[in-house]
C-alpha cells in the first residue's frame, strides 16, 4: 500500500479512540479552547480600543500641527474656536490712507483687506477689517458699490462699514441702487431717509431674503404709515424665511392682529422647503401667540427626533420653552417618544391655565 495513503486510515482510528474514551477529553477539549476564545476576545478588545485611542491621539496632533501652521503663517485663530481668522501680519502691514485718496489709492487698500481675509473661516461685526473699511470715509460710494455684489467673503466687512461711508452726498445715489443693493437700506434707515426711500426700499425687500432685520424692526413706525403699508410688512414677514426676525416690531404696531398673522405665517412656511431655523421660528411665534396645537405638535416632534449629537443648545432651549407651556415629559426623549404616540392626538390648549393639556383631563 502506497504510504501515501496511511494516514486516511489513522485518522479513523484517533477518531474511535477519542469517542471509546467518552466525552471527558472532548469536554475538557472545548473547555480549554473556550477558554483561549475568550481570552482572545479580551486581547482584541482590549487592542481596538488603544487602536481608538490612538486615532483620537493622532486626529489632535494633525488639528495642533494645522493651528501652529496657522499661527506661524500669521493666521489669527478666533478664541474658544479652532476657526481661522483674518491673517494678522498682513492686517498690520495695511498703511492708513490719506485724507483725500485717490480711486486707485482705494482700490489698492480694498484689495489688501481681502488678500489678509481670504481663508477666514468666522466673521463678526468686531472684525478689525471693518474699521479699516471705515477708514475710507464717505464720498466713494460709486466706487464701492461693484464691491458689495461679490461673495460673502468679500463683501461682509464692506457691509457693516456702510453706514459710517454714506452721507448726504450720496443721498441720490443710494436711492437709486436700493433695488440692486438692498445692504443700503440699513445705511438709509440710520440717515433717516427711511420715509423718503419708502417707495424704495419696500421694492427692494422683492430682491432678497438677506435683509437688516434687526434696523427694520427699529423704523418700523417710520415706515409703516398706511393699511398698504402694514399688508406689504406683514407679508414679508408671513413669506420671507427670515420674517420670523420682524415680529418683534410688528406686533408693537397699532392694529397688529398677532395671533393671525402667526398662524398665518406656520400655514405658509409648511407649503414651502424652509431650512430649519425658519420652521421652528415660526412654530414657535404660531405657539407663543397663537397658541396653535399643530405648531405645538411640530416643536414635540423636533425635541423627539434628535440624536444623542444633536441635543445642542437649540433643542435644549426648545425644550425649556415648551416646558412652560406643559406638563409633558419634554425632557425625556424616550418617555415623550413612548407619550406623544398615545397622547398626541388629544393635545389641546387650555386657556383657564394658559398650558397645553390633554383632551378629557
Amino acid at each position: 500500500m502506497p504510504k501515501e495513503s496511511f494516514p486516511l486510515f489513522v485518522l479513523p482510528l484517533f477518531l474511535l479512540c477519542g469517542c471509546r474514551s467518552g466525552n471527558e477529553t472532548l469536554e475538557k477539549q472545548n473547555a480549554e479552547l473556550l477558554a483561549e476564545l475568550k481570552t482572545a476576545n479580551v486581547r482584541l478588545e482590549r487592542m481596538e480600543r488603544q487602536l481608538s485611542l490612538l486615532k483620537t491621539v493622532d486626529a489632535r496632533l494633525l488639528r495642533v500641527e494645522r493651528e501652529l501652521t496657522m499661527i506661524r503663517s500669521g493666521r489669527q485663530l478666533i478664541p474658544g474656536s479652532r476657526l481661522a481668522g483674518a491673517d494678522r501680519n498682513k492686517l498690520a502691514k495695511i498703511r492708513r490712507l490719506p485724507k483725500d485718496p485717490t480711486d486707485r489709492q482705494i482700490i489698492e487698500y480694498i484689495g489688501q483687506i481681502g488678500e489678509a481675509s481670504a481663508g477666514q473661516q468666522v466673521w463678526g461685526s468686531n472684525d478689525p477689517q471693518v474699521a479699516l473699511y471705515e477708514q475710507i470715509g464717505p464720498g466713494h460710494l460709486r466706487l464701492l458699490l461693484p464691491y458689495l455684489a461679490g461673495n460673502f467673503q468679500q463683501s461682509f466687512h464692506l457691509e457693516r462699514a456702510l453706514p459710517r461711508l454714506v452721507d448726504e452726498r450720496d443721498r441720490e445715489l443710494v436711492r437709486q441702487s436700493l433695488k440692486r443693493y438692498p445692504v443700503l437700506i440699513e445705511a438709509a434707515l440710520r440717515k433717516g431717509w427711511g420715509k423718503d426711500m419708502k417707495k424704495e426700499i419696500f421694492a427692494a425687500f422683492k430682491s432678497t431674503d438677506n435683509l437688516p432685520f434687526p434696523e427694520l424692526v427699529k423704523h418700523l413706525s417710520e415706515l409703516v404709515q398706511s393699511p398698504e403699508d402694514m399688508k406689504i410688512l406683514t407679508e414679508m414677514y408671513i413669506h420671507n424665511r427670515n420674517g420670523h426676525l420682524l415680529l418683534r416690531g410688528l406686533k408693537q404696531l397699532p392694529g397688529a392682529d398677532v395671533k393671525k398673522l402667526v398662524d398665518q405665517a406656520w400655514k405658509a412656511v409648511q407649503k414651502k422647503e424652509y431650512p430649519d431655523f425658519a420652521m421652528i421660528s415660526r412654530a414657535r411665534d404660531a405657539v407663543q401667540y397663537g397658541r396653535n396645537v399643530e405648531a405645538f405638535r411640530y416643536l414635540l416632534k423636533r425635541v423627539m427626533i434628535s440624536g444623542p449629537r444633536s441635543r445642542d443648545y437649540g433643542i435644549r432651549q426648545m425644550a425649556q420653552f415648551l416646558s412652560g407651556l406643559c406638563d409633558f415629559p419634554v425632557y425625556d426623549q424616550a418617555a415623550l417618544n413612548e407619550w406623544y404616540g398615545k397622547n398626541a392626538d388629544r393635545i389641546v390648549f387650555d386657556p383657564a391655565s394658559g398650558k397645553f393639556v390633554l383632551k378629557g383631563k
